[in-house]
């Protein structure tokens, strides 16, 4: 049953790039990478999902890159979220494999979803004011500074966070 949620969020990931650039390319790219997520989705496997994610990352790049379209950040978030609930779909499928699951465990992990999403169109939404407002005061020659001090505090996170002992 959660194969069906795996599968739709899989549409999703294909449309968004055939939206913004429906062209051929794109759509033989993004059956490739359909393939592959339902050969991920079928086994409950991760290696294919991966693989499949990698190639809808790919899609929705050269979609934007032969539309010549700017990110949209509605387009972005849309297809983010995908990306991150099918993962979440498939290790609940993992994690309940073979196994009878009730209504309410569905109920949770739907609010549990819903809850994500929320929180993550709101800091969007927050982010997106907030770096409204400081563009216009940062100096356009310091910008590139400041945006490479942003990278490197995101992978110092992300290494502390992968350095962190298993609990």
């Amino acid at each position: 049953m959660i194969r069906i949620p795996a599968a739709a969020l899989a549409l999703v990931l294909f449309a968004i790039p055939w939206i913004t650039a429906p062209v051929k390319p794109v759509a033989l790219v993004g059956a490739v990478a359909l393939v592959v997520a339902a050969v991920g989705i079928g086994g409950l496997w991760r290696a294919p999902l991966i693989a499949s994610a990698c190639v809808f990352l790919i899609e929705y790049a050269g979609a934007l890159w032969l539309a010549r379209a700017p990110v949209g950040v509605g387009g972005a978030v849309a297809f983010g979220l995908a990306l991150v609930l099918l993962f979440a779909s498939i290790e609940l499928g993992r994690g309940a494999r073979r196994a009878t699951v009730d209504t309410r465990v569905l109920r949770s992990q739907l609010a549990t979803w819903l809850g994500f999403t929320t929180a993550t169109l709101g800091a969007t939404l927050l982010g997106l004011s907030l770096a409204g407002g400081l563009a216009a005061s940062i100096p356009f020659a310091a910008a590139p500074f400041l945006a490479s001090l942003g990278v490197l505090g995101v992978v110092l996170a992300l290494a502390t966070i992968v350095k962190r002992p298993a609990r």
